[in-house]
Parts: C-alpha cells; sequence; structure tokens
C-alpha cells in the first residue's frame, strides 16, 4: 500500500508504536511498520500497517531533499550512474536521511542502503523492474530525446488486416496538420495506407497523417512516455538544411521525402542562422510532386527569410506558401537571410512520385 507522507508527520506514530510493541519486521523492505496506539479497557493497542513511502523528505546539507519513489531498470540505472556507495542503514527512512546528508542523487534501500550520484537526469516515464528514490529535483519532466530511428525500439501489431511497426513520437504539431488533405480518419485511407502514419486514438479508432507532414525518422524516442505512431512503409529522405550546395540525382521510380530540416512535425525550424543554402535535385523524367509549408508569418513573411524553388530553370516559387501539386525536371530549392523576430516556423516539405 503506497501513502505519501513526509517524515515529520509520521514522527508520532513510530514512537507511539515502539511504546506499545516496537518496529516489527517490515512487509517489504523498502517500508516500514508503522502502528496507530489506542485506549480501551485492555489498555494499549495497535494496528500496524506497511508503509511504502511514494516520497521522503529528509534535510540536505543546503536545504531540504524531496526522494520520489521511482522505478527504472538495471541497465538505465547504470547508465547514469558517476558513482554509488553501499553505507549502513537499518530502514528506508534512515538510508534517505544519510542519502540527503551526503548530497546524494538517489538510493535504494533493499535490506542494504545504497546511494548514486547521477550524470543526467532520468526522464520522469522511465519504467523498470528496480525501484529507487530519486531526488525530485533530479527527474526530467520535459519531452523526452529523439534516438536514432534504426535504434529506435519498436512492436509489431496489425490494424485492418496490415501490418504495421508502432514506434514512440517525441511530439506532433496536431494542429498545423489538421487540414483533410493530411489528417483523415484511417478508414478512409486504407487502399493507401502506404502514405500514411496511423495514431491510435484513446478514445478508439485510428487518425492518418500522410507521411509527408512528418518526418517520423527524426522524431521518434526510446522511452515509453511518447506518443504512439504506427508506420508501414519509409522512404528515402533528403533535409535542405544538410544537403547545402548539393546536386541530388534522383533515380527512377524511387519515391522520396524533401524537407526544410530534420524533426519536420515535431521541431520547430531552427533560427538563429544567417543561410545561404541551395540544393538541386534533377530527375531523367518528369517527377509529379505535391508539398506543403508552414513558414508564413501573419504579415505574410517568412520572418527575415527568402525560401523558393526554381522549378525547370525557368518558374519560380515561393515556399513560404502552400504550393500546388505540379512536376519537374530538376528543381533547386533555396533557404536565404536571417530571421527577423523568431516566431514559429514549422517548415516545408516536398514529396516526389
Amino acid at each position: 500500500m503506497m501513502k505519501e507522507l513526509r517524515i515529520k508527520n509520521i514522527l508520532t506514530g513510530l514512537f507511539t508504536s515502539a511504546l506499545c510493541f516496537g518496529l516489527s519486521m517490515a512487509s517489504y523492505p523498502d517500508s516500514v511498520n508503522v502502528a496507530s496506539r489506542s485506549s480501551g479497557l485492555q489498555g494499549c493497542r495497535a494496528t500496524t500497517t506497511s508503509v511504502r513511502f511514494r516520497t521522503l523528505t529528509m534535510r540536505g546539507p543546503k536545504s531540504m531533499v524531496t526522494y520520489r519513489r521511482f522505478p527504472i531498470t538495471a541497465s538505465d540505472l547504470a547508465w547514469v550512474t558517476n558513482a554509488s556507495q553501499v553505507i549502513t542503514a537499518t530502514d528506508v527512512v534512515q538510508c534517505a536521511r544519510k542519502s540527503a546528508l551526503a548530497d546524494m542523487t538517489a538510493f535504494a534501500f533493499d535490506g542494504a542502503c545504497t546511494t548514486y550520484k547521477f550524470n543526467s537526469k532520468p526522464s520522469s516515464c522511465l519504467v523498470g523492474e528496480k525501484v529507487i528514490y530519486l531526488a525530485n529535483s533530479s527527474i526530467s519532466y520535459g519531452p523526452p530525446a529523439t534516438v536514432p530511428f534504426g535504434t529506435a525500439p519498436y512492436i509489431k501489431t496489425t490494424v485492418e488486416n496490415i501490418e504495421f511497426k508502432q514506434y514512440q513520437l517525441v511530439n506532433f504539431f496536431s494542429d498545423l496538420f489538421s487540414n483533410s488533405a493530411l489528417m483523415q480518419p484511417f478508414e478512409s485511407v486504407v487502399t493507401i495506407h502506404q502514405y500514411f502514419y496511423v495514431f491510435p486514438r484513446e478514445e478508439g479508432g485510428n487518425i492518418a497523417v500522410h507521411s509527408g507532414a512528418l518526418d517520423v525518422a527524426s522524431c521518434v524516442t526510446d522511452t515509453p512516455c511518447g506518443l504512439p505512431v504506427l508506420v508501414n512503409t519509409t522512404r528515402l529522405t533528403y533535409y535542405i538544411l544538410n544537403e547545402c550546395g548539393n546536386t541530388i540525382q534522383l533515380a527512377e521510380n524511387t519515391e522520396i521525402l524533401v524537407f526544410s530540416h530534420p524533426g519536420f512535425g515535431c521541431k520547430a525550424f531552427p533560427d538563429g542562422h544567417t543561410y545561404n543554402c541551395s540544393v538541386t535535385f534533377t530527375a531523367a523524367k518528369l517527377r509529379e510532386y505535391q508539398s506543403a509549408g508552414l513558414f508564413a508569418g501573419a504579415d505574410g513573411s517568412c520572418d527575415g527569410y527568402t525560401m523558393s524553388a526554381q522549378k525547370n530553370s525557368n518558374e519560380n516559387l515561393d515556399l513560404c506558401k502552400p504550393l500546388k501539386p505540379g512536376s519537374f525536371y530538376n528543381i533547386t530549392i533555396a533557404i536565404r537571410g536571417t530571421v527577423a523576430a523568431k516566431t514559429f516556423k514549422a517548415g516545408f516539405f516536398i514529396f516526389t512520385l
């Protein structure tokens, strides 16, 4: 049974328990048995309750330290640990007190008391078989970090008899891609499911998002607190900011995705630079494309940038605004200028067939 108590709130109970029956062996290594005293005809009586703390607050060398019960795997614990020390303690409360006085990040009590110093803040959504108590100030409550797509864990699942891989997504700008062309019920796109990523809905059913609206390869995480996303098909992907100055020959019969920057759909376009970047794509046969841009501010400008594309050497396009579908033999995409006001910009994508 979990109870969240500050130490000062249970001292009276512990003292009474010791007077009546003493502290017996706790039900769990990291719990204590607390007996509450009651009066009656037969004198001192008590009901013993095993208290397994959710938090423990102790005085440290400079301030109060609140340790929070925290699940973690042995491998994750080893990864974040800089140093550890086994110290003498008779119970979890004494272990917490000594850990706080030694200014340690975390401790574990399983009959023996082990304290830890961490080199980073674990995510608040970690799960694992081992229980530690971690200083609340050393827990990361922010969004999870991304990992390379090839190393991201996934599970296989099936929707409408179609096999998908389920990854965890760090974030998704759903409000920016909520138009009917990019986001719609999965049932309406089952026959062309390979062009969509699928998001399970808590209330049931699934929403499909066009693969051009999300750079899924740059937006997955290895922590369980991400947003589930189902992936059936991935494509060759290029990022304009990673290809500055390059000319890329597109292979025939190969679908590609071109994003303004890594993380389109979950990370905003990176401001703070003066860009002078252009990339040319060429094709032996006419290539069809569709695109979307979410770059312009309320005044219709690109916040100081010039975002353009020159198609087939004679047609100029403005990438600050969504482009209509079209075709090209060659296209040069350019990002130039310096940010003006640093307003939010999602970026742009071009999907070619």
